[in-house]
């Protein structure tokens, strides 16, 4: 029974040692789920039989051994291939990865290359647009900022058609000429520019023009620190030169290259003596109002001539109450500067007028008109009257004779009241005891220079008005100026003009201005007119000069 049994165990034992090594032949070959099979079946068998590991043990101990070796063996081999496994995966994913990074890397080089393609694209695109609102090519041309200043709003509407330039309508004309500037510079033109320099407080300044009355507006022009530093430049001169287009960010036009300052080289500006260290002295140089034409305008200025002469440095007043023809006076005498002293720069000033009477300023005066309406803040009037003072002064360094026509000085006056701080020290009338100091400094600047140049500011000063400010503001100029002309309301109201009171009229040291011969005769025909009334007086008087061409003739006839 024993025998039987374990023969057919050894045989079923041996194809099992014999199988084992195909099955580590097959491990190469075939998946690692199918090398288990045979050792599971192994196991199964040496389960199933007890009796022959209980009579044979020998036999037990050398059929279980490679059994429990083999999954050893398994284990290793897979961990051995899973090894080299790992680093292909890891290669793989290395390789996927740097794949990914180069295709993102092209994408991304597509995308900039389109982008700077749609840039090229919109920047050729702008630029034909620019080249089709600007038109065909043409050679620059050299515009002057001046010359725009002074032309209307549609002939400068009439050059921007011409240069093919777009411009609103509906624009300021400070605005207007600012655009066609601008386009004018983007077409390649070369913009010269000129005006009076105004320094602010920050150590910059803008040229400001006469044409605006020096109102700030786009189309002025900066002008930097280093180049007001560098040639010497202050507030009230003239620059003339060429200017560049705003770049990006900045708002005005900005001076590029200093051509000249009051009408002199720039080098010439450096060693000028300071208006306040020049020599005063008294008018000696007589400014003749008459023009010997005989015309009804000419009575004015012939009786100027006879009550107050005017003298080159001549401080004088006008003393008028409300429509007595003051206006009309100033207008007369910046005629006869005109015509008898073409070489005076006149200025003509008109703070807190109407609008109409400045029109009619401008039109009928060849000089400078600045203004600054009744409709305009205090401020507004100090600024321009002080550009205007500014510019004259800096025009007598240059020796040269300026004259200022100042219609109002009471005016200027109540906006100065107006502008300065308070100091607690009132006046009869409202006036700050601080207030006058700044007009008195502008009237008082008037003089004739012993180095040269003159300035003569010749201002009307309201009477009568009914406010006890203006009599107090005449009260203080009373004693300054150096020439007066009075004007009579009894006159007036019976429209006979001009309307002079001749006995109260009169002109410190006249003996300076007239000659002996001529002295003579005025003072007797002062006595003459004394005893008489002032309308009468003046009736007198004008009858005798229409019967006359000129003054000389009307002496000659008082001789008779």
């Amino acid at each position: 029974m024993t025998t039987s049994t374990q023969e057919p165990s050894t045989d079923e034992i041996a194809p099992a040692k014999a199988a084992a090594p195909e099955t580590t032949e097959q491990k190469s070959v075939e998946p690692a789920v199918a090398e288990a099979a045979p050792a599971a079946q192994a196991e199964s068998t040496a389960v199933a039989e007890p009796s022959v590991t209980a009579a044979e043990p020998s036999a037990e101990s050398e059929a279980a051994a490679p059994a429990a070796k083999r999954p050893a063996r398994k284990k290793r081999t897979l961990s051995r291939k899973s090894g080299p496994k790992k680093q292909e995966d890891g290669q793989n994913q290395n390789q996927n990865q740097n794949q990914k990074q180069k295709h993102n890397q092209k994408q991304k080089q597509r995308q900039n290359q389109n982008q700077n393609q749609g840039q090229q694209n919109q920047h050729q695109n702008s630029k034909s647009e620019e080249q089709q609102d600007e038109g065909p090519k043409r050679e620059p041309q050299t515009m002057n900022l001046t010359d725009l200043k002074l032309k209307s709003v549609p002939e400068l509407h009439e050059i921007a058609n011409a240069n093919n330039i777009n411009l609103q309508n509906r624009q300021r004309k400070q605005d207007l000429v600012f655009n066609l500037l601008k386009a004018l510079a983007r077409q390649g033109d070369i913009i010269l520019a000129g005006g009076v320099l105004e320094v602010l407080p920050d150590g910059y300044g803008f040229l400001r023009s006469a044409d605006d009355s020096y109102l700030a507006g786009p189309d002025d022009v900066y002008v930097s620190p280093n180049q007001i530093r560098r040639f010497g430049i202050r507030n009230g001169d003239t620059v003339t030169g060429t200017v560049r287009s705003p770049k990006k960010g900045e708002r005005y036009f900005a001076l590029h290259r200093v051509d000249s300052i009051n009408e002199e080289a720039p080098e010439k500006s450096k060693h000028k003596t300071l208006f306040e260290n020049l020599t005063p002295l008294h008018a000696n140089d007589r400014l003749t109002m008459e023009r010997g034409n005989g015309s009804t305008e000419d009575l004015t200025a012939r009786l100027i001539d006879l009550a107050s002469p005017i003298g080159k440095g001549q401080r004088g007043l006008i003393v008028s109450p409300p429509k007595a023809g003051k206006t009309v006076i100033i207008q007369n005498i910046a005629k006869a500067i005109e015509y008898n002293h073409p070489e005076v720069s006149m200025i003509v000033l008109l703070i807190d007028e109407r609008p109409e009477e400045v029109t009619e300023m401008q039109r009928s005066v060849k000089g400078e008109v600045v203004s600054s309406t009744f409709d305009e803040p205090a401020s507004r009037h100090v600024q321009v009257a002080e550009m205007v003072i500014e510019k004259a002064k800096r025009m007598v360094e240059h020796k040269k004779d300026v004259v200022i026509l100042l219609d109002s000085i009471t005016r200027l006056a109540r906006a100065y009241n107006t502008v300065a701080p308070s100091s607690g020290k009132v006046l009869t009338g409202g006036v700050d005891a601080n207030a006058l100091h700044r007009p008195k400094r502008f009237f008082g600047a008037a003089r004739n220079i012993e180095e040269g140049g003159s300035l003569t500011i010749i201002a009307t000063a309201l009477i009568e008005t009914g406010s006890r400010m203006d009599d107090v503001i005449y009260e203080e100029f009373k004693g300054t100026g150096n020439m007066e002309l009075h004007l009579d309301r009894r006159i007036a109201e019976k429209r006979v003009f001009p309307a002079i009171n001749i006995n109260r009229s009169g002109t410190r040291r006249e003996e300076l201005l007239t000659k002996e011969d001529e002295m003579q005769k005025i003072w007797l025909l002062r006595k003459v007119l004394h005893p008489m009334d002032e309308l009468a007086a003046m009736e007198f008087v004008l009858e005798r000069l229409r019967a006359t061409k000129s003054n000389g003739d009307f002496f000659d006839a008082m001789k008779r």
